[in-house]
C-alpha cells in the first residue's frame, strides 16, 4: 500500500508541470469569481423577478458586491454570464446580439463596466447549434447547412473585451466533441486575446454519452473543464461529486494543473441547501482539489458566516498554491475520507501538505479520525517535523502541535458531511 501511494505522489508532483495547448499565461492558478447559474438559473421574467432575472443589472450588482465586500481583493475577479443573454437571431453580419431589453448596454458595455472595477467578464455559448435553453443560437449550425460560427463568435467575444468563455454541450453529437472543442480553442487563440476557455466536453461525453473522455486532449485545449453533473443546491449533490472525484482521482490528478484545471462546478455556499458545516466541506474539498472557485449565490443577501467561509484566506491560499496540484484521496470507507495535497512551503526538498478529514455519517456524535503521518505522506523522511495549523481557526494561526513520521494526526470531526482541515507546515 505504501509503495503504491509513494508512486502516486511522485506522479502527482511531476504532472503539475504539464503544459496545455492554451498555456498562454491564463489560469496558472484556478480561476475565482462569480457564476450565476445555480443561484439564479436562467430566468428571464424581469417583470415578476426584477432582482433575480438574467440581465445586466444583476451582473453589475454582483460585481459591485465582489468589490465592496472584499471578494475581489482575495482573487474573486471573474463575473460569468450564463445562458439566455442573447437574442434568438444573429444580426445581418451573422454575429450574436445581446438581448436588447435585458442587456441594453450590450456585452461590450458590460465588459467595460467589469474592467473599470478591476474585474473580468465571462460569457456563455454552446458547441451545438442551440444553447441548452433550446431556443438560442450556439456556435455550430448543422441544422441549416450553412457554415458554423466558431471563428465569428471568437472574434466577436475578443472585440467585446470578454475574458472567459464557457462553452456548453447541448444539441450536438458527443462523438464530435473531440474535433469541435479544439476548433473553438484554436479560434479563441487566433484572436490574440487571452480568453479563459471553460469546456463542458468531458461532462457531456461521460455522463450523457457513456464515452470515456480523452483527458489528455481536453487538458491541452481547455483552461478548465467540467467533468460531472451540474451541482445542485443540496448536500446530496455535493456528496455525489465528492464520490466521483474519489472514484477517478488518479486520472484527474494526472490531467489537472496550472493552465488546465478539472472543474466540479460552482460553490453553492450561502444558498438554502447546505448546512454551515457542509458549506465548510464544499469549500475545503474544492480548495484541496485546486478547482475553480466560482460562487453562485446572491451576494447581496450573503450571511456573515457564509461570507467568512468563502473569504477564508487560508483555504484560498491552498486553492491558489502555485503548483496547482490536486489532492490525493489516501483513505476511504463508507463514511469517511482523507485527502492530502502537497503545497508550499517546500523546505529542503520536503513539501508542506493540506489535509482534509471528512466524516459523512448522518448521525451520532463527533468522532476522532486518526492516521499516522507516514500513512498520510508515504515518502516522509524520518527526521521531518510538521507544525499542524487548523485552517478554520484564527486564519490558520491556531497551531495544534507538531508531528513527525510516526506520530498520529488525530482530529475530532463532527458528523453529517463535516470536515476538519489542517495544514502540515514543514519545519
Amino acid at each position: 500500500m505504501i509503495t503504491i501511494l509513494t508512486i502516486i505522489f511522485v506522479t502527482l508532483l511531476s504532472s503539475s508541470h504539464v503544459l496545455a495547448k492554451t498555456d498562454d499565461g491564463t489560469a496558472r492558478t484556478p480561476p475565482m469569481g462569480f457564476l450565476s447559474y445555480t443561484a439564479f438559473d436562467t430566468d428571464t421574467d424581469c417583470d415578476r423577478y426584477p432582482n433575480s432575472c438574467i440581465n445586466e443589472q444583476l451582473y453589475k450588482e454582483m460585481a459591485d458586491r465582489l468589490v465592496a465586500d472584499g471578494f475581489a481583493d482575495l482573487g474573486y475577479r471573474y463575473v460569468n454570464v450564463d445562458d439566455r443573454w442573447m437574442e434568438k437571431d444573429r444580426d445581418a453580419n451573422r454575429r450574436l446580439v445581446a438581448d436588447r431589453k435585458r442587456f441594453p448596454s450590450g456585452i461590450k458595455g458590460l465588459a467595460d463596466y467589469m474592467h473599470s472595477k478591476g474585474l473580468l467578464l465571462g460569457i456563455y455559448g454552446d458547441i451545438g447549434n442551440l444553447t441548452c435553453s433550446g431556443t438560442l443560437p450556439g456556435q455550430n449550425n448543422h441544422n441549416t447547412g450553412e457554415r458554423d460560427f466558431f471563428d465569428i463568435d471568437a472574434q466577436t467575444f475578443a472585440e467585446w473585451g470578454v475574458d472567459s468563455f464557457k462553452q456548453d454541450g447541448c444539441y450536438e453529437d458527443v462523438k464530435k466533441y473531440d474535433q469541435l472543442y479544439p476548433r473553438m480553442g484554436d479560434e479563441l487563440n487566433k484572436t490574440g486575446r487571452h480568453i479563459l476557455f471553460t469546456c463542458e466536453w468531458p461532462f457531456f461525453q461521460y455522463v450523457l454519452g457513456g464515452i470515456h473522455p480523452d483527458y489528455a486532449a481536453i487538458s491541452r485545449t481547455c483552461h478548465t473543464y467540467r467533468n460531472y453533473k451540474d451541482v445542485l443546491d443540496s448536500w446530496a449533490s455535493i456528496d455525489e461529486i465528492i464520490k466521483y472525484y474519489g472514484d477517478y482521482n488518479d486520472e484527474f490528478i494526472k490531467y489537472s494543473g496550472p493552465g488546465h484545471f478539472a472543474d466540479p462546478d460552482e460553490l453553492t455556499i450561502g444558498n438554502s441547501g447546505l448546512s454551515y458545516d457542509q458549506s465548510r466541506t464544499q469549500m475545503a474539498m474544492w480548495s484541496v482539489w485546486s478547482s475553480p472557485l466560482l460562487i453562485s449565490t446572491d451576494l447581496r443577501k450573503l450571511r456573515p458566516e457564509y461570507k467568512a467561509i468563502l473569504q477564508n484566506r487560508e483555504l484560498i491560499a491552498v486553492n491558489q498554491d502555485r503548483h496547482g496540484i490536486m489532492a490525493k484521496m489516501v483513505y476511504r470507507d463508507n463514511d469517511h475520507q482523507i485527502w492530502v495535497k502537497p503545497m508550499e512551503p517546500v523546505i529542503g526538498g520536503q513539501w508542506s501538505y493540506a489535509v482534509v478529514y471528512l466524516h459523512k455519517r448522518p448521525m451520532g456524535h463527533p468522532i476522532y479520525m486518526s492516521k499516522t503521518v507516514s500513512e498520510l505522506i508515504p515518502d516522509v523522511k524520518d527526521n521531518t517535523k510538521y507544525e499542524v495549523h487548523d485552517l478554520f481557526l484564527d486564519d490558520g494561526k491556531e497551531i495544534l502541535g507538531t508531528v513527525g513520521k510516526n506520530d498520529r494526526l488525530e482530529l475530532l470531526v463532527r458528523p453529517s458531511g463535516s470536515v476538519r482541515m489542517v495544514k502540515l507546515v514543514v519545519k
